[in-house]
């Protein structure tokens, strides 16, 4: 029934598939290590995914109108500018937002300036679609990013330390290594995991029986 209603709406889901099938933290490992190492708490989750979306979307959204005849690498020189501009405010506003955030963050926050889709996939997927339809794509990525650095955010603190944001909860037995980078990379793989799951089990078409 589920793939029945996602193959009859394929091309809607299609417009909106950075939110799960090829979220930008779970598809290929892009945007992975902020995730899996600063992920630890729900406060850093929501530091980390307004960081992403407003120097992400900004980002590419600004060289879209860099001229195609521009070379590779002076492209990519440039795009790494420009977010660093847009990691000005970024930063500024997750400071106000969430004191003591940039710190827990460390390196891990200026390292969204040169996440994969600024460096790669703007010049190989996002700005090879329509203005309006990269604009739905960037929004796409950047709630697919919110959505899974929250669920890893959420499991490994409440597991791992026992509180939401920073406050204890009633809870006797946690977890500690979830708070380790190792923690991150097991939580973080077993929702890759179920994401490639869902995507086999949507994308599979049942094949007739062969008659013996």
């Amino acid at each position: 029934m589920i793939r029945k209603f996602y193959q009859t709406h394929r091309k809607t889901f299609e417009r909106f598939n950075y939110l799960l099938l090829e979220n930008p933290v779970l598809e290929r490992g892009l945007t992975i290590a902020p995730v899996i190492v600063a992920a630890t708490t729900v406060k850093n989750g929501l530091a980390l995914s307004i960081a992403f979306a407003i120097i992400t979307v900004c980002t590419i959204t600004a060289t879209y109108f860099i001229p195609k005849q521009v070379p590779y690498t002076l492209s990519v020189i440039a795009n790494a500018l420009v977010a660093s501009v847009f990691f000005i405010p970024a930063t500024m506003l997750v400071d106000r937002l969430f004191p003591g955030a940039v710190f827990q963050l460390g390196i891990y926050l200026p390292l969204l300036v040169t996440n994969s889709l600024i460096i790669q996939k703007s010049f190989s997927r996002f700005h090879q679609a329509p203005f309006g339809q990269m604009l739905v794509q960037l929004l796409s990525a950047a709630g697919g990013f919110f959505l899974v650095t929250m669920a890893v955010s959420v499991l490994r603190e409440v597991l791992g330390a026992g509180t939401l944001f920073d406050k204890p909860l009633d809870i006797t037995f946690t977890i500690p290594a979830l708070t380790l980078p190792f923690g991150g990379f097991l939580v973080t793989g077993l929702l890759a995991a179920a994401v490639q799951a869902l995507r086999l089990y949507l994308g599979s078409a049942e094949r007739p029986r062969k008659k013996r």
